[in-house]
């Protein structure tokens, strides 16, 4: 029993189980903003205060095989602090679907033009998983439009290495979650493979932004590929068919029973590993202006995920209000100027 609760965990963090709203009412607006060339949709919690946004991590929890209320409560709840909005990504929901564009970089610009074309000069960027790549790339090209940041875990690298093993290992377990069909999820995915934070290797560079850390080590990864091995859930993940990723599962059922296999590839990632690196290059890109909360009290599988959630919240509070009076002093020292 203990072995399924923390299964039903670790499938939570990469790929949210459905929930059906049936008659319920939902706690925001879905809207669409025009940024000329692509339509992205967003959706809109309310609230007053600095802007949040919420960026979209693989899956669009609005609509679809992946809608989830499990965090909705949790953004009305920030929306008592911020105005709360959520972007959906191109080829999610009704955003465009431009078949490219699915990099970083591109994603990121995206959620830059989104903010101008709101009217919205600086907002405050929350994430985990892959929006903390984004929130990232936006933090290291324009910080003019960053209040600040709420990691969800460390920012995360989808490959670390380029061995051969380690590739294929990425490509399959990658692309389980069927968002939508194999090629497109491809093709998602794997455009996300070459991006690392300019701090990983510029030991110089420093990001001025006020920033928060959330920190769980046994179910947020910047390995991700480590983590489902060493963790043992993926052995638990794959017993089951999945419609339509029959190649993947079975290549993962294979290399799962190849113990010298399997073990060659674990090494290799341990030794490739750079989840050091990324810990360390975040202290030091941010330095004084990075706050840390390791969830060392709290283990979401014994507690529950709404107590999970508030625990984030008591930490997201006094940061919100380190930065709204943050933002009033600045105002008040330049209206004295």
């Amino acid at each position: 029993m203990r072995m399924k609760s923390k299964l039903f965990i670790a499938i939570f963090f990469f790929f949210t189980l459905t929930r059906a709203f049936g008659q319920e009412s939902l706690p925001y607006e879905s809207k669409i903003a025009d940024l000329g060339d692509i339509k992205l949709q967003y959706m809109d919690f309310g609230g007053n205060g600095p802007t949040l946004i919420v960026i979209q991590d693989f899956h669009n929890y609005f609509e679809g095989i992946y809608q989830d209320k499990t965090y909705f409560h949790f953004y009305k709840e920030l929306a008592k602090d911020f105005r709360v909005l959520a972007p959906v990504r191109r080829g999610y929901g009704k955003s465009t679907d431009t078949s490219w564009g699915y990099d970083v970089a591109t994603q990121s610009s995206d959620l830059l033009r989104f903010m101008d074309v709101m009217g919205i000069e600086k907002a405050v960027l929350f994430g985990r998983m892959p929006a903390s790549q984004d929130m990232t790339w936006i933090a290291e090209h324009h910080p003019e439009k960053v209040l600040g940041l709420i990691y969800d875990g460390n920012p995360i690298l989808l490959l670390s290495s380029y061995d051969a093993n380690v590739i294929e290992f990425v490509k399959n377990w990658i692309i389980i979650a069927p968002d939508f069909n194999r090629e497109k999820q491809r093709t998602i995915m794997f455009s996300r493979f070459s991006w690392e934070p300019h701090f990983l290797h510029d030991k110089n560079f420093r990001i001025k932004i006020p920033a928060l850390r959330l920190i769980d080590e046994k179910y947020n990864w910047s390995n991700p590929s480590l983590g489902l091995l060493k963790s043992g859930f993926l052995k638990q993940w794959v017993k089951d068919d999945i419609p339509g990723r029959e190649e993947e599962v079975a290549y993962l059922r294979t290399l799962l029973q190849d113990s010298v296999r399997l073990d060659q590839l674990h090494q290799t990632l341990i030794r490739t590993d750079k989840s050091k690196a990324i810990d360390e290059g975040m202290r030091r890109a941010f330095g004084n202006n990075l706050q840390t909360i390791e969830a060392h009290d709290i283990d979401i599988a014994k507690v529950g995920l709404s107590v999970y959630l508030d625990w984030k919240l008591k930490h997201i509070r006094p940061f919100v209000k380190s930065l709204t009076k943050k933002r009033h002093r600045n105002k008040v020292s330049y209206e004295k100027q």
